[in-house]
């Protein structure tokens, strides 16, 4: 009996401790999960990195969001005819002299024509008045290769008649002698063969300030 208690209790002791290493394992995962902590959010303040050159905000205007309520109004159309499409016949033509080309003009030299985008109108009086002034009023010395022997006078054209063929100009201003000694001859070719273009023409006469223009052209 002694040996055999002596084993029972051995059995027991070790079956105790079994079962008490057990419930303690048992207890330990029965234990109710403990309460999360509330997850604390961490907020960052992002800022812009500066730009490496600093640009300057507009100062002009914004531009309105909503479009005017004014229709605007269509440009005023140009008169009909001037076009770049305009043949000899039809285009004024203005006459400058050419230095390197033989002629009967000036000094022995030739007349080249401008196109310009003047049409003619048919009215003479009207016509020549346009074509002498495109040339009265143009005061640079040359026109591309072509040479302008008025370039350094003040004149206008003041009026233009025009009867059974003969056209009589009367001009205002100035007639300014240039160091030229062929440029009094160059210029008086230049007028007549521009207002000579126009068809009837027969016969022409200009006056400076009432005077004849080749009197002003002979003074010295």
């Amino acid at each position: 009996m002694g040996k055999r208690s002596g084993l029972l209790i051995y059995w027991l002791a070790i079956g105790l401790i079994a079962i008490g290493v057990t419930a303690c394992d048992l207890l330990t995962f029965m234990k109710p999960a403990p309460t999360a902590t509330a997850t604390k959010t961490l907020t960052l303040k992002i800022t812009a990195l500066p730009s490496e050159t600093p640009v300057p905000l507009p100062t002009s205007t914004p531009a309105p969001t909503e479009p005017p309520t004014q229709v605007p109004t269509a440009p005023t159309p140009r008169p009909a005819g001037p076009t770049a499409t305009l043949s000899k016949e039809q285009a004024i033509l203005v006459y400058y002299i050419n230095k390197q080309e033989k002629g009967n003009f000036g000094c022995g030299e030739a007349l080249w024509y401008v196109k310009t985008r003047n049409p003619k109108t048919g009215d003479i009086p009207t016509d020549v008045r346009a074509a002498l002034s495109t040339i009265l009023s143009f005061h640079s010395e040359t026109i591309g290769v072509l040479y302008n022997p008025g370039y350094a006078s003040n004149i206008a054209v003041g009026s233009v008649e025009f009867s059974d063929g003969k056209v009589t100009v009367y001009l205002t201003g100035s007639y300014v002698r240039t160091k030229d000694k062929c440029d009094p001859s160059r210029f008086n070719d230049q007028l007549r063969f521009t207002v000579k273009q126009f068809p009837g023409v027969k016969e022409i006469v200009i006056k400076l300030n009432g005077a004849p223009l080749a009197d002003a052209l002979k003074k010295q």
